[in-house]
């Protein structure tokens, strides 16, 4: 009975250890460890709610070596994710992303990638290249995630109106699915 009791005990502590080692090791532009897991959908918070607050600008190199910065793109709708190579939710947005960019990009719609690797563009450059990712991908310089911090999970979503609000705050992985209509709606307005 002993040993049913310790076994059924190790089993049920098995799947939240892999879970753990599938989303990686905390990093430190994460201020807390709670990454969150595969396939856990975000809540996206519609901040109509409370006040719209301003995205902080920012400027960063691309991947391309461009010079990107926010507020050169007011009058489009910004989703701003952060993410990492090791973090499984993001790599597993980045096609959906890929594909809502592709579709919607002549709507006014601009995904920004941010990546909170702490390894830099070692790890970022030869995945972005591997999943030929066709959006401005940068990599913070710890600035931007302090302007909008606490960022407490990756990957996080900020979708920024045609004004430079934030209309909406989403924690957790994003599909095609639901970000599609929010991004349809903020477009046409």
């Amino acid at each position: 009975m002993n040993f049913l009791r310790f076994s059924t005990h190790i089993f049920s502590i098995i799947p939240v250890a892999l879970l753990i080692i599938a989303c990686g090791a905390p990093n430190k532009k994460v201020s807390d460890s709670t990454q969150t897991s595969k396939g856990q959908t975000a809540n996206t918070q519609d901040s109509s709610q409370q006040q719209f607050k301003e995205a902080p600008d920012f400027t960063l190199k691309t991947m391309k070596g461009d010079t990107f910065t926010l507020s050169d793109h007011k009058g489009k709708v910004v989703v701003l994710n952060f993410w990492a190579t090791w973090c499984g939710p993001c790599r597993e947005e980045i096609p959906d992303f890929m594909e809502l960019y592709k579709e919607m990009k002549n709507d006014g719609v601009l995904f920004v990638g941010v990546s909170l690797d702490d390894e830099g563009w070692a790890k970022v450059r030869p995945y972005a290249n591997e999943m030929d990712i066709n959006y401005p991908i940068m990599v913070d310089d710890d600035n931007v995630s302090r302007k909008y911090g606490p960022i407490r999970a990756i990957p996080t979503t900020l979708i920024i109106n045609k004004k430079g609000q934030v209309e909406y705050v989403a924690p957790g992985m994003l599909t095609k699915e639901k970000l599609k209509p929010i991004l349809t709606k903020l477009a046409n307005r």
